[in-house]
């Protein structure tokens, strides 16, 4: 059965990724059944998981965040107390000084949580599709003259609204973990959360042997419906 870009309505070749017509990435056209995730695979269901409004992983969500602000409310007045505490024993810093410097530390530190937070704000979710994959070398040069070589894994992807998104992962010698540049390939229909440790859920797992936990980030065998590390249930 011939196939149609959903956008230009060009004829599509059996397996492409991208329309010849548009350029648009090609998404998979599936029955309701497949919608629904019904349609059985030796992989995982076809279709976004509704794991999201789980209790379990809501209660997650919620201690990580009582951790989070916890944190914060120690961070933020802590430069104005220890400068104030030195102003008064030590001569070395004025009062005035303490506070103003002090002062300005403890909002730098607020404002940087009020942009985490508007980062991680679960309105800022969104459906998209991978369009691109870049793996560059990269050199940074430092003031001290050391010099650092690391590798750098880009996603971009376009959102149903028609923006572009991007994804950079760098690995640093083994010092950082890349995890989406491995798991999503282009033309994967993704549902991008802001919230979670792993924030992009695949649409169709069903070629997939592993699918990863989005809470603590651990690959789980795809038939697994409970995450073997934190316990929260996989997004099937």
């Amino acid at each position: 059965m011939a196939k149609f870009c959903q956008n230009c309505d060009t004829e599509l070749e059996s397996g492409a990724k991208f329309c010849p017509g548009c350029g648009n990435a090609v998404i998979s056209q599936t029955t309701d059944a497949e919608l629904k995730g019904d349609t059985p695979s030796q992989g995982g269901r076809v279709g976004f998981s509704d794991k999201i409004n789980d209790p379990k992983i809501i209660e997650s969500m919620e201690k990580s965040k009582k951790a989070g602000r916890g944190c914060i409310y120690i961070l933020i007045p802590l430069p104005l107390i220890i400068y104030l505490i030195v102003s008064f024993v030590s001569d070395e810093v004025e009062l005035k000084d303490a506070l103003i410097i002090g002062g300005a530390i403890s909002v730098i530190f607020l404002l940087f949580n009020l942009f985490t937070s508007f980062l991680s704000n679960a309105k800022r979710s969104w459906d998209g599709v991978v369009v691109n994959k870049r793996y560059r070398e990269r050199t940074r040069r430092y003031k001290d003259g050391n010099i650092e070589h690391y590798d750098e894994y880009e996603i971009i992807f376009r959102t149903d609204s028609g923006k572009k998104e991007r994804c950079v992962e760098r690995d640093h010698h083994g010092r950082c973990d890349v995890y989406y540049y491995d798991y999503l390939e282009i033309g994967d229909r993704v549902r991008y959360f802001p919230q979670l440790n792993f924030s992009y859920e695949k649409y169709d797992k069903s070629r997939d042997s592993e699918i990863p936990c989005m809470m603590c980030k651990e690959f789980n065998d795809i038939h697994n419906d409970i995450c073997d590390k934190c316990g929260n249930p996989l997004f099937k």
